[in-house]
């Protein structure tokens, strides 16, 4: 119903009501009316967002997350930086750039982070021309390489040059791959820490004790759909039309500064929002200390039944174990796809990971029932 004539009723009520003197019973069926056609506007209706996103695959860890991300229909412009023109053949992205060329002959850095530092460094004006223009960067990079680790850093300086929010998702190497790796990594993490408004830090060797006894590419594929499934419930969040909003300056507000910062997320079902509070804090891939967290942004995803009292309760959940100063705000949005289910994606600003000092940083924690997602991947 358009909303005008929605409007119109409610002032004929109103008006009905001055001229009798029964107002009891006009005011019954005015609030009749007014129920009616405030349940039958249509809620659901998908408006096309302004917001700009791009999500940037650096290396070849960065890459083979962009592959896989291309087929989880991500609302946003991929793009694949690399050094080795051997592995673009099998990266499916929009655009893809080839770094120093004719510094490696397209054949890598060879794991040193010197030189990838060097070639991104001499392509700084390519990758500024590609950035610009989005509001909202993921970078994703594996650590421990040379691309990754050295020219990972330097595309984060050039992403917030643009002037956009930039989120950087970083793997940790496996620890059987040596110091030397994990050095260059602990680096590596310390200039994308730098170059970041929020830094989210998975680690490969939790895989290891998820799923000992999966295939290699199965197990990363495990890795590659929760990066995916992250970017994709934040991205949501702020470009799909919510009863309860939650904008592009809320996120900016929680996230441009927030320093320690980490996404978290969970599923379960309508009729025990308990089970789905647990669900999002829970920590399966990363030991991390949210009691101290400064900041909350909650957005709640359910079906039609979902209830107020259902979004309250989890917000409460979520928040019981923060700071009683900490910041909070609170999104929901119905979606019919969502029939007694539940799904919430929340940002924790002010939290703690062993991996870096408490003054900056953060943890992806995939809440999301990891044995589920095993079996999908199997």
């Amino acid at each position: 119903m358009p909303i005008g004539n929605f409007l119109r009723k409610i002032y004929i009520c109103r008006t009905y009501i001055i001229n009798l003197s029964d107002n009891s019973q006009v005011m019954v069926m005015g609030l009749e009316y007014l129920v009616k056609d405030a349940l039958s506007l249509d809620y659901e209706r998908k408006v096309e967002s302004g917001i700009r996103i791009k999500v940037v695959g650096i290396g070849g860890g960065g890459c083979n997350s962009i592959t896989r991300l291309s087929k989880q229909r991500i609302n946003a412009e991929l793009i694949a930086i690399n050094t080795d023109k051997t592995h673009f053949s099998i990266v499916n992205a929009h655009k893809k750039v080839l770094l120093g060329e004719k510094v490696t002959n397209g054949h890598g850095t060879g794991g040193n982070p010197e030189i990838g530092e060097q070639v991104a460094q001499l392509a700084a004006r390519e990758i500024y021309n590609i950035l610009d223009g989005a509001d909202l960067i993921f970078t994703l990079a594996g650590l421990g390489g040379g691309t990754g680790s050295g020219a990972g850093p330097v595309i984060n300086e050039i992403a917030k040059e643009t002037g956009a929010l930039v989120v950087s998702m970083v793997t940790m190497p496996f620890k059987a791959e040596g110091k030397k790796r994990w050095s260059i990594a602990e680096a590596s993490l310390e200039k994308f820490r730098e170059n970041s408004n929020t830094l989210i830090v998975l680690d490969n060797n939790r895989l290891i004790e998820l799923a000992p006894k999966l295939p290699i590419l199965k197990a990363f594929a495990i890795m590659d759909y929760l990066i995916g499934d992250v970017i994709k419930n934040l991205a949501e969040t702020v470009t799909l039309p919510s009863m309860m909003n939650i904008d592009f300056s809320d996120l900016q507000a929680i996230m441009r500064n927030g320093g320690t910062s980490t996404i978290l997320y969970g599923e379960g079902n309508y009729y025990t929002p308990q089970d789905a509070v647990m669900d999002t804090l829970n920590n399966p891939l990363m030991d991390i200390d949210y009691r101290g967290a400064s900041g909350a942004l909650i957005h709640i995803t359910g079906g039609k039944d979902m209830s107020l009292q259902t979004v309250y309760r989890i917000a409460e959940g979520i928040t019981s174990g923060i700071r009683e100063d900490a910041e909070v705000k609170i999104g929901a949005r119905i979606d019919s796809s969502y029939t007694k289910k539940l799904k919430i994606t929340t940002i924790l600003t002010g939290v703690h990971t062993p991996y870096m000092p408490r003054r900056s940083a953060g943890i992806m924690e995939s809440t999301n029932e990891i044995e589920n997602l095993i079996s999908i991947v199997s």
